[in-house]
């Protein structure tokens, strides 16, 4: 059941990148047309072009571009207009920006950690019920709970590792070294 939850974990981590700081300021975008207060999704469809370095939002009709832009604008992100696309250049981020999806990682990684705790307790709790209704002995159910305690700590470890090696990937050498230092 834990390697389960750590291939999960794994799954997750994968799917994080740095662009995820612009991805949720986009998808925030709110606009009132016609007197209705439209999402972004309402009025047009992001992608985030990974290996392009840039977004491109295709626009389902391009009397919404003005409405668009115009936040664009406020997010201090640059782009250009080709028809329904504007292709959005994904901007370098600073520390505390960065630290926004770190803070995302900490996140996925106390609620896995809490899964694992769960996972581990279960068997110790039917050992502890075995003994009570004298399946097994004390003896063999102290085994076990030291057991699921062994083998939830290297689970742990496996995902602080996890977690470190994505925070390092994310920050970058000059600010990993920063969040070590603030985080000692």
């Amino acid at each position: 059941m834990l390697e389960g939850l750590i291939s999960e974990y794994e799954e997750t981590m994968k799917n994080i990148r740095r662009d995820d700081v612009t991805l949720k300021e986009l998808k925030k975008l709110r606009f009132t047309i016609n007197n209705r207060i439209r999402k972004i999704s309402d009025i047009a469809e992001i992608k985030n072009e990974i290996h392009e370095n840039q977004f491109k939002i295709i626009v389902f009709n391009s009397d919404y571009n003005e409405f668009i832009t115009s936040e664009l604008d406020e997010l201090k992100l640059s782009y250009n207009i080709d028809g329904q696309f504007i292709l959005i250049k994904k901007p370098n981020y600073n520390y505390n920006q960065l630290m926004t999806i770190v803070d995302d990682i900490e996140k996925k990684k106390n609620k896995i950690l809490s899964k694992c705790t769960k996972a581990k307790l279960e068997p110790v709790l039917r050992a502890r019920n075995a003994v009570e209704n004298e399946f097994i002995d004390q003896a063999v159910q102290r085994e076990t709970s030291n057991n699921c305690q062994k083998i939830f700590e290297e689970k742990e470890d496996k995902i602080k590792n996890i977690t470190k090696k994505k925070i390092k990937e994310l920050l970058g050498k000059d600010f990993f070294e920063k969040f070590i230092k603030e985080n000692t």
